[in-house]
C-alpha cells in the first residue's frame, strides 16, 4: 500500500501512517463560554490552537550550557541569522562557566558578541581594575547586535551545577511575555526560516496544548535526511533497573514523508516547541538534580496528564553540531556512559531518583529508611500518597490518569516492591496513536492530589518574575476564545511591550561583589574569631556543642528528610 501520509520505522519494521482526522476547530462553536473556559466535558478533540501566525508570533528560546560558551555563541549567531523575523526572537541563557577564568571558559554571550565583531579588552588583574573591566563589558553588550534587548542571561559557577534538568529550571527567571517557547541544546544549527516553519508546524497539530519535539539529527546527516524527508522518532520505552521507564539517548526509529506532525509518546528537551504556558503549567523540576535520562519519562507523564500532547514534526527544524571547541568535550564524565560532566553528588542523585519514582507511584527499590522520610501516614501507601501530594505542580495533573498513560504508551510499571509485572513496549504501536480525550474545563495546573488534604510539605509553585501574562500566576487565558486570549492582543499590536529584561541578568558589578565579600568576612570574623574561639563548634555523636562552653544542644529525634528538602530550601534562599 502506498504510504500517502508517510510511514514510521519503529526499530524493526515500517508501518504506514493513517489519514489524519478532520481539523477539530471546524467542528466547534468558538463562542466564548462562562469564565472563558471550555465546559464541554465530553470533548473528543484537542483544544484548537490560537495564534495570529508566524509573522506576528514572538518566540522565547531557552539555552542552558555547561562550560560550552564557544559552541553556544555560534548557536546564537545561527539562531538570529536563520530566522525570518529575528526581531521577534528572544533568548534566555543559563550559563554555567568558570567565572574566575572567563578567557579559558567564556560565556555564550561574550562569544556571540565576539563573532559579531565586539570583544572585551584584556585588563590587568586586581580589584583596582574591576570597574573599568565592567564598564568595558557593558559597552560591548550595548553595541553588540540584539544583546541588550533580546538576550537575557543568568550565570553561575560551574561547580554549582547539578545537571541539565536543574539548569533548565532557571528558565522561569528569564521567561518574559513571549507567545511561544522553544528548548534547545547549546550546540545547534537551524533550517532557513526556522521560526516561521516551526510556528506553522505547531499550527498543523490543531492543538493549543500541542508540543513539537524530536531528537535532532547531527549536522553530518543533514543532506541525507532532508533529501529523504526523514525525521527522528523515538519508539521504544524500556523499564530501568528500579522500575522507572526510560527512553534511549538516541532515536531508535524514524518518520519518513510525513504530511503533518504525528502524535507521539516521547519527549526531548534537546528540541521542544510549544506555547509558553507549557513552561508555566509544567515547569522543569529543580529538585531533579543530577538526573539525565531518568527524568525524561516522568516529565512526559507530567505533560500528558496535564493535557499536553507531543508530536513529531514533519520536517527537521534544528540539527545538532558536534564540533569540539573546549577541552572539556574530550574529558570523560561520570555515569554509565561517562556523559555527566557536571560535579557529581550521589546523595542528590539518589534523592532525585526516588522523587521520580514517587511521582509515578513506584515502590520498587525504595528502602525502609527512605520510605520513612517521604511523609506522613502509617502505611506504605499512605506515605507514598503524602509524598506524591507534596510534589504539587511538579507532580501529575488531573486531565488524564496514570492508567490512561500506561495504556497509551503500552508499558506497565512494577506493581509491588519486588518489580513484578513491569514491561516496556519494544517500540510497538508507535505509528498510529489515538488522541486521548479529557475534560478541558479542568485546568492544566490542577494537581492530582489537590483538595485531598494529603500534602504536609507542599512544594511551592515557581514564580516567573518577568512574565505578566495570566498563565504566570495560574490563570488560564489560553483557551480558543477571543475573551480568553485578550491578554495577547496588546502584545501582538505592540511588540515593544515585551519587557527590557536586562535586570534578569545575574552579572553583578565586580565592585559590588567585592564589597559584599568584605562585609561577609567581617561578620564571620566577629562571630567566630573575635570571641576568642568561643564560637567554634565541633560535632558530637548526639548533637553539637560549643568548644568554649559546657552546654550541649541535642538534635530533635525526627526522621531525617530526603536531601531534596535541603535542595528546596537552598533554591528558595536563592529567590524565585
Amino acid at each position: 500500500m502506498e504510504a500517502k501520509y508517510g510511514q514510521v520505522f519503529d526499530g524493526t519494521s515500517f508501518e504506514s501512517v493513517l489519514p489524519p482526522p478532520q481539523p477539530p476547530h471546524k467542528q466547534r462553536d468558538p463562542t466564548p463560554l462562562d469564565n472563558n473556559v471550555n465546559n464541554n466535558s465530553n470533548n473528543q478533540y484537542p483544544v484548537p490552537p490560537h495564534s495570529n501566525g508566524p509573522a506576528k508570533s514572538t518566540i522565547f528560546v531557552s539555552i542552558p550550557h555547561f562550560r560550552d560558551g564557544k559552541r553556544c555563541g555560534q548557536t546564537l549567531q545561527r539562531l538570529f541569522a536563520s530566522a525570518s523575523h529575528p526581531e521577534r526572537v528572544h533568548v534566555g541563557l543559563i550559563e554555567q562557566t568558570d567565572t574566575e577564568h572567563p578567557r579559558d571558559d567564556p560565556t555564550c554571550l561574550d562569544e556571540y558578541c565576539k563573532l559579531m565583531g565586539f570583544e572585551t579588552k584584556d585588563h590587568p588583574p586586581g580589584v583596582a581594575h574591576k570597574g573599568e573591566k565592567q564598564a568595558d563589558r557593558d559597552s560591548v553588550r550595548k553595541a553588540c547586535p540584539r544583546a541588550e534587548k533580546q538576550i537575557r542571561t543568568l550565570r553561575f559557577h560551574h561547580l554549582a551545577s547539578k545537571g541539565p534538568v536543574y539548569a533548565r529550571a532557571f528558565t522561569r527567571k528569564l521567561l518574559g511575555n513571549e507567545e511561544f517557547c522553544m528548548e534547545i541544546d547549546a550546540a545547534m544549527d537551524f533550517v532557513p526560516g526556522w521560526d516561521a516553519k516551526v510556528v506553522g508546524q505547531w499550527q498543523m497539530t490543531g492543538n493549543e496544548y500541542g508540543v513539537l519535539s524530536a531528537l535532532p539529527f547531527g549536522l553530518k546527516e543533514r543532506e541525507r535526511v532532508e533529501n529523504g524527508r526523514e525525521v527522528a522518532r523515538q519508539c521504544a520505552i524500556r523499564i530501568g533497573s528500579e522500575g522507572v521507564p526510560l527512553y534511549d539517548l538516541h532515536a531508535d526509529g524514524k518518520a519518513i514523508g510525513l504530511t503533518q506532525p504525528l502524535l507521539a509518546y516521547t519527549h526531548s528537551s534537546s528540541f521542544a516547541f510549544a506555547k509558553c504556558h507549557y513552561e508555566t503549567n509544567v515547569p522543569h523540576d529543580p529538585f531533579a538534580a543530577q538526573l539525565l535520562e531518568t527524568e525524561k519519562f516522568p516529565r512526559f507523564a507530567r505533560l500528558w496528564t496535564r493535557g499536553y500532547d507531543v508530536y513529531t514534526p514533519s520536517i527537521n527544524i534544528v540539527y545538532k553540531a558536534n564540533t569540539n571547541l573546549h577541552p572539556l568535550h574530550q574529558v570523560k564524565g561520570h555515569g554509565e556512559r561517562e556523559e555527566r560532566k557536571w560535579p557529581p553528588n550521589d546523595n542528590e542523585r539518589r534523592d532525585a531518583h526516588i522523587r521520580m519514582k514517587v511521582l509515578l507511584g513506584i515502590h520498587h527499590g525504595i528502602t525502609n529508611n527512605e520510605l520513612a522520610s517521604l511523609g506522613g501516614g502509617n502505611s506504605i501507601g499512605g506515605k507514598m500518597s503524602t509524598a506524591r501530594a507534596n510534589l504539587g505542580i511538579y507532580g501529575l495533573g488531573k486531565r488524564r490518569s496514570m492508567e490512561q498513560l500506561l495504556e497509551f504508551t503500552g508499558i506497565a510499571l512494577p506493581t509491588g516492591n519486588d518489580g513484578a509485572g513491569q514491561h516496556g513496549n519494544d517500540g510497538k504501536g508507535c505509528t498510529n496513536l489515538k488522541w486521548v480525550p479529557y475534560d478541558a474545563s479542568i485546568s492544566p495546573r490542577a494537581n492530582l492530589f489537590d483538595e485531598t488534604g494529603k500534602a504536609d510539605d507542599l512544594d511551592l509553585d515557581p514564580e516567573f518574575p518577568l512574565r505578566s501574562l495570566p498563565d504566570a500566576t495560574g490563570g488560564q487565558y489560553d483557551h480558543p476564545f477571543p475573551m480568553g486570549n485578550a491578554a495577547w492582543d496588546g502584545l501582538r499590536k505592540d511588540p515593544s511591550a515585551i519587557k527590557n529584561l536586562d535586570e534578569a541578568s545575574s552579572d553583578v558589578p565586580y565592585s559590588m561583589v567585592f564589597l559584599l565579600w568584605l562585609i561577609g568576612l567581617y561578620v564571620w570574623y566577629a562571630m567566630f574569631v573575635g570571641s576568642n574561639g568561643s564560637g567554634k563548634v565541633v560535632a558530637g555523636s548526639d548533637g553539637v556543642r560549643s568548644r568554649g562552653g559546657s552546654s550541649k544542644v541535642k538534635r530533635k529525634n525526627l526522621a531525617m528528610p530526603l536531601a531534596e528538602r535541603s535542595l528546596k530550601h537552598d533554591l528558595l534562599n536563592k529567590g524565585h
